[in-house]
């Protein structure tokens, strides 16, 4: 024996269940979502890691430097200029990634890397880029709030 349902509760019915799924369809991808989204903690921690290597590279560059004075290794432009330039770009994208460092912060810590380049094209004596280079280092983890 079939049942009648008339045509209105069967749309009301529809919309109910609809509704109702679209309700926990929205919880879930909520809760999916906010599991998967990094925590501010992480993302800061993320951008000093990457600070932390960065100040790391470019205190690095003295071995460089010193082969290029000894005539051993690369030319300034390929065995510091470049790895410098590079390291300015991770900086710059680095300095992106983190909306609570001040611009004079970020101009000092430029302004860093600007003058181990300057020294690096100068010839420097291998002391005075020691020097720059350790300054710079130094910058970019005060900068971001790292302890050595």
């Amino acid at each position: 024996m079939a049942l009648y349902v008339s045509a209105g509760r069967r749309q009301r019915r529809f919309i109910l269940i609809t509704a109702a799924v679209a309700v926990i369809a929205l919880a879930l991808g909520w809760l999916i979502g906010l599991q998967q989204a990094p925590s501010v903690d992480e993302s800061v921690a993320t951008v000093r890691a990457q600070a932390a290597d960065l100040a790391t590279g470019v205190e690095r560059l003295d071995i460089e430097y010193e082969q290029v004075l000894t005539g051993g290794g690369d030319t300034v432009e390929a065995g510091v200029l470049a790895p410098l330039t590079d390291l300015r770009a991770q900086l710059q994208s680095t300095l992106e990634s983190a909306p609570w460092v001040p611009q004079q912060q970020r101009d000092a810590t430029l302004d860093s890397f600007a003058a181990v380049r300057s020294g690096a094209s100068s010839k420097v004596p291998l002391d005075q880029f020691r020097t720059l280079i350790i300054a710079a280092g130094e910058q970019v983890r005060s900068t971001f709030g790292i302890s050595n």
